[in-house]
């Protein structure tokens, strides 16, 4: 209490410094709260991936000649059916048809072609990935079967093709997908381009795509990429390299490379390869250093201030010093003042974030190519993850700031200090 009242008188006596002390801190902690929160939804249990921890992925296959030509595309729809389907290490099972293409969406009735994100999936989606369904259902597996053209969409997706219109109203109704029209069955709440995966606007069964069986001259590969929960990934990844093992035995004419898939999502979401050579804690020293890096710089700024500011105290310590007052005590004192601005400083800059992205500021960050805002939802900006960082952010900044301008200053001579008064 008595050191919160020292800041506080503090403060009063010296507001313009407290402000620029406050606000500073405040721009330089919003900075990394952006960041920190861009890389914890790419990483954290968070909607509608909530299985993130037990999710496996097979992305792409590398298919090579003896005469050393190769092409490195997805699976095709026959390894999905026939091998995919059946894992018996794998809990659940996915596919999704990703095409490299743009895709427009409209009314079926007409209206303005809008750009979406167009996913190709199958009912197991929606199991892997916890949609928030605000109206209606997914696609079922007779409609999947059948090849029927059904569509989940997004609420923000129905709002931009039917106007200000409830969930509840488009159930039923078509939306136009590159000149196809699919009937919505279900409408739910939209993710985030942070998550690769699942992100979409449109999602339909992919047996309703043309040539969604592929005709590559080369065999294996297609437009299909796999997910897969497991809680026994080695005996997962052993399961699926006999699989390619057996395909490379068989024959000479092609050998399939997989690299060490199926990875983990934290892989996935730090690697753009699935190479063996990921090193996640290389990857989280490099993101570590350059948050310390963003830091640095308002640091220094800081630093400056709290030297003129400590000279203009020395006096005041030269006093306390001759009253018994030791070094280590009065460091304590300053740095326990400084930390109190300092976190000052940082619930303004939480708060400056969450505005920041709250209105679409992420955006500069990540994007889903279509000009879409991301969506800001309070379980990524007030995780507990969250709140801890900024917490441990404000401490290393009050100790690159603080610490060596006040210990700097504590030096000098009782008789020198009381001098300055």
């Amino acid at each position: 209490m008595r050191t919160l009242r020292q800041v506080w008188q503090l403060i009063r006596h010296d507001k313009l410094f407290s402000a620029i002390y406050i606000f500073g801190t405040a721009l330089a902690l919003a900075t990394t709260t952006v960041i920190a929160v861009i890389f914890y939804t790419k990483v954290a249990p968070v909607y509608p991936e909530y299985k993130r921890a037990d999710t496996y992925y097979f992305e792409s296959l590398n298919m090579q000649r003896p005469n050393g030509s190769s092409r490195i595309w997805n699976v095709s729809y026959d390894v999905v059916r026939d091998f995919f389907y059946n894992l018996e290490n794998a809990s659940e099972v996915s596919a999704y048809f990703d095409d490299w293409e743009d895709h427009y969406a409209q009314s079926a009735i007409g209206g303005t072609d809008q750009l979406i994100t167009f996913r190709g999936v199958d009912p197991a989606f929606f199991g892997i990935y916890e949609f928030d369904f605000l109206a209606g259902k997914p696609f079922s597996q007779a409609d999947f079967d059948s090849g029927i053209k059904s569509a989940v969409i997004t609420e923000r997706t129905a709002r931009d093709i039917f106007g200000a219109v409830e969930p509840a109203d488009v159930i039923g109704r078509y939306v136009s997908v590159d000149f196809k029209e699919y009937k919505i069955t279900g409408v739910v709440r939209q993710g985030t381009p942070t998550e690769e995966s699942s992100f979409g606007n449109v999602y339909v069964p992919f047996t309703t795509i043309d040539n969604y069986a592929g005709s590559q001259d080369w065999p294996l590969i297609g437009n299909f990429k796999v997910l897969m929960v497991s809680d026994k990934p080695e005996a997962l990844r052993q399961e699926v390299q006999s699989y390619f093992d057996r395909f490379n035995n068989s024959q000479d004419e092609y050998t399939g490379y997989i690299y060490a898939q199926p990875v983990p999502h934290v892989h996935k979401a730090f690697s753009h390869t699935q190479n063996s050579d990921f090193n996640l804690v290389s990857d989280l020293m490099q993101i570590l250093l350059s948050l310390l890096a963003l830091m640095l710089v308002p640091a220094l700024n800081l630093s400056g201030m709290i030297s003129g500011r400590m000279e203009g105290r020395l006096a005041e310590m030269g006093v306390r010093k001759s009253f018994g007052a030791t070094r280590g005590r009065l460091l304590r004192q300053v740095l326990w003042e400084n930390l109190f601005l300092t976190l000052a400083g940082g619930v303004l800059g939480y708060a400056l974030a969450w505005i920041f992205m709250s209105c679409g500021g992420m955006d500069m960050f990540v994007s889903d190519d279509i000009g879409r805002a991301s969506e800001v939802t309070g379980e990524m900006i007030f995780a507990p993850a969250i709140f801890g960082f900024v917490f441990i952010a404000s401490v290393v900044l009050n100790v690159m700031s603080a610490l060596i301008p006040a210990w700097r200053s504590l030096r000098h001579p009782i008789v020198e200090s009381l001098k300055e008064k």
